[in-house]
């Protein structure tokens, strides 16, 4: 998600230049030149119903959204960008440009290239802190290997992750031994 957090945050510009209307329907594309990410690799998203807000400084994506980049793709029902300026300001920096968090919600699933699946019924990107909450009875599997709980929270650039329960809902995972290769 760190990519697609990155590439909304370079590209919110071009993004709304696009959408002079308040409402457009289905498809937008943008790029971005950063974090691994090539220019000429795009991210596309579609929808059912896009609405841009630039009083309030967001953007909802409504109805079988799907975002789509080279190696993820994620889909919800709803997706809200809040990003923390407006960009069509004259004269604004780069950082003014920058996406604040991302909300992913409804049915929310997380298809990364290296086969992970994620599943919750929200799922929270913080661009700053670089980590996604997922809430809602969330899971992640790779392989055969799967863990639930009630909380589960992912720091991108650590590789890490911490699976809180709940008093309803404890930690469960389940994990396969893998094979030690011969040397």
């Amino acid at each position: 998600m760190r990519i697609l957090l990155a590439i909304f945050s370079f590209s919110i510009t071009i993004f709304l230049a696009l959408l002079i209307l308040p409402q457009v329907n289905s498809f937008s594309q943008v790029t971005e030149t950063s974090k691994g990410v090539s220019p000429e690799s795009p991210i596309v998203i579609n929808s059912d119903r896009l609405e841009v807000d630039q009083g309030k400084r967001l953007i909802i994506f409504e109805g079988k959204v799907r975002a789509r980049t080279d190696d993820m793709v994620v889909e919800c029902q709803k997706m809200i960008v809040y990003y923390l300026d407006n960009p069509t300001k004259k004269g604004s920096n780069m950082e003014a440009r920058r996406i604040d968090k991302i909300i992913a919600l409804g049915n929310v699933t997380i298809n990364r290239s290296d086969g992970a699946i994620a599943r919750a019924g929200k799922a929270v990107f913080y661009q700053n802190e670089d980590k996604a909450v997922l809430t809602e009875n969330p899971s992640v599997r790779q392989g055969p290997d799967f863990v639930e709980g009630h909380r589960i929270t992912l720091f991108l650039k650590e590789n890490r992750s911490i699976i809180e329960g709940s008093e309803t809902k404890r930690v469960k995972a389940t994990i396969f031994p893998k094979e030690e290769k011969p040397k």
